[in-house]
């Protein structure tokens, strides 16, 4: 399925009654575009932390940038809309501290990274390399 496509059938499905099918692992962020203007709502995969969520994604993507500078969106999830304020980590190293707890506290996502945590349950210095020059965590706080 096309991006476009994929990304207005998941919004339409994760805003419905139905998102409760998903589980609590899908919502909607919706920017305003750095230089549209525009509002732009883009399915993510979040997972709660603390007083917030944490959202990681690819580098490449754009959506977030439109965050950078203190910039507020929205973040529907669970049948509620929340205004919500960013902090983003893109600095390879800052990634790395995030991943590294959030990867030891649910080793399961550690497979969809292709890591293989040893033993004690570690997770290898080079996977965190790997990993934090290709994405940025993007945390997001009710304002």
């Amino acid at each position: 399925m096309p991006a476009p496509i994929g990304n207005v059938f998941m919004s339409a499905l994760i805003r419905s009654p139905l998102h409760l099918l998903l589980g609590d692992g899908f919502a909607v962020v919706t920017v305003t575009g750095r230089k549209t203007g525009r509002r732009i709502s883009t399915p993510i995969n979040v997972s709660r932390m603390d007083e917030g969520w944490m959202v990681m994604s690819l580098r490449a993507r754009s959506w977030w940038r439109n965050l950078l500078g203190g910039r507020a969106g929205e973040l529907h999830h669970r049948g509620k809309t929340f205004p919500v304020a960013a902090r983003i980590l893109d600095q390879p190293d800052d990634v790395k501290n995030a991943l590294r707890p959030y990867l030891q506290s649910h080793p399961a996502y550690a497979r969809f990274f292709e890591i293989r945590p040893d033993k004690q349950g570690r997770i290898p210095e080079e996977d965190l390399d790997r990993i934090a020059r290709d994405r940025v965590i993007v945390r997001l706080f009710p304002e």
